[in-house]
């Protein structure tokens, strides 16, 4: 939709001057709404909002510069009130030496008749740094069409090496995260296949040997066959193959245990404390809030909650030579938390700020994929207290 080339605004007042205006209030600018006395003030009331919750500067200019109005966007990026601008010559106040003739001749063109598209100057703050803005100016004519000023918008540049620059550093974080989660898979990779090899190869190895020595066993005539030797062979393979079970078991669950998807989060993560208390002999409680059980979690939210809760008490296992481990899982808020805390050796400042740390990495990255922070203190001899906490806005009350 194409706008008028000059603006027309209701006044009833002669042309103001440019030295009539200096002693405007702050309620006299162009971002303060005033109440309507009149049918065809609440126009004149939506525009004043609109001025004001506008992230371009906006100003009125008398023909010689003078400031008549000036928005929040416009002390924004000069550093000056409302209260202090008004009745200045803006040209004096914000515009360096050498740019405020040029900027005057442009004002005289539009005072014409004409309109400035694109006019690019360096506006100087308070505090003196310089920001480069492009200004769209026109007149603004009242209902009997004399002059009462000219409407100056201004919009920051933003350099192009600048926006090259964030182009660039956003890119790097991007193929900085790719190899992290690439490196992340591979080593989740690796760790399945030394299961698969350590765990299945070695039972199945053990059950072909056994099964070769039952083939030898059956080609001899049956009475050099000893019954209880088989008999005792069938029975070690049957264990075999019950160990084997049990094996494939643990590293379904491991991978996504049934558990979580059944019964939810709380009685995956007691399953998940009551395994660790089977491997390492130390004490592993869990503490959940009454609300929590009715709280019906994503699928995603519970899935990275646990993965955090198993990947830190395989921290725990491997790094702490803790007696006693913690879980907590509570609301706080709009957040859902977990907590886990161990009496361990304590989590070193350098291990928590090294980046080549998967775990700690892996945690971090989990969390803020579901919107939320992972955060970990630790204090040597004492032990180490994690946390995890993810919004719960969008979760639905049981």
């Amino acid at each position: 939709m194409k706008h008028p080339r000059t603006r027309h605004i209701t006044d009833s007042s002669s042309p103001a001057s440019s030295r009539a205006v200096r002693k405007h209030s702050r309620t006299e600018t162009l971002c303060s709404p005033e109440p309507a006395s009149h049918p065809g003030e609440p126009i004149d009331h939506c525009y004043r909002a609109l001025l004001e919750t506008s992230n371009s500067a906006i100003l009125l200019l008398s023909p010689e510069s003078i400031i008549l109005g000036w928005n929040r966007a416009a002390e924004t990026v000069s550093g000056w009130t409302a209260d202090e601008a008004l009745g200045q010559s803006y040209v004096e106040l914000c515009f360096p030496m050498e740019a405020r003739e040029s900027f005057l001749i442009e004002l005289a063109r539009v005072t014409a008749g004409r309109e400035v598209r694109g006019l690019e100057v360096p506006l100087r703050a308070r505090g003196g740094a310089q920001t480069m803005l492009s200004w769209n100016i026109s007149r603004v004519l009242g209902t009997h069409g004399h002059l009462i000023g000219l409407m100056a918008i201004g919009n920051a540049i933003v350099p192009d090496t600048q926006v090259q620059e964030e182009l660039r550093m956003a890119h790097a974080r991007l193929s900085s995260e790719a190899r992290l989660a690439q490196r992340a898979a591979e080593e989740e990779r690796r760790r399945i296949a030394r299961e698969l090899h350590d765990e299945f190869g070695q039972a199945l190895t053990g059950l072909k040997f056994d099964l070769a020595w039952l083939g030898r066993k059956l080609t001899l005539p049956p009475a050099s066959t000893g019954g209880t030797d088989l008999l005792n062979k069938v029975q070690s393979m049957s264990g075999s193959v019950d160990a084997l079970l049990e094996s494939v078991r643990a590293t379904a669950a491991a991978l996504r245990p049934a558990m979580l998807d059944d019964l939810g989060l709380v009685p995956a993560l007691a399953c998940l404390a009551t395994t660790f208390q089977h491997r390492t002999g130390a004490c592993c409680a869990i503490e959940v809030a009454p609300e929590l059980p009715s709280i019906a979690l994503p699928s995603e939210t519970s899935a990275g909650l646990f993965r955090i809760a198993q990947e830190l008490l395989t921290n725990v296992m491997r790094h702490a030579a803790a007696s006693h481990v913690r879980m907590r899982l509570y609301q706080d808020g709009d957040s859902v938390k977990l907590e886990v805390t161990d009496n361990g050796k304590g989590i070193s400042r350098e291990r928590m700020t090294t980046l080549d740390s998967f775990g700690l990495r892996g945690m971090q990255e989990r969390a803020s994929l579901l919107g939320g922070h992972f955060h970990i203190v630790g204090t040597s001899g004492v032990g180490t207290t994690a946390c995890a906490s993810v919004p719960i806005a969008e979760c639905i009350v049981a």
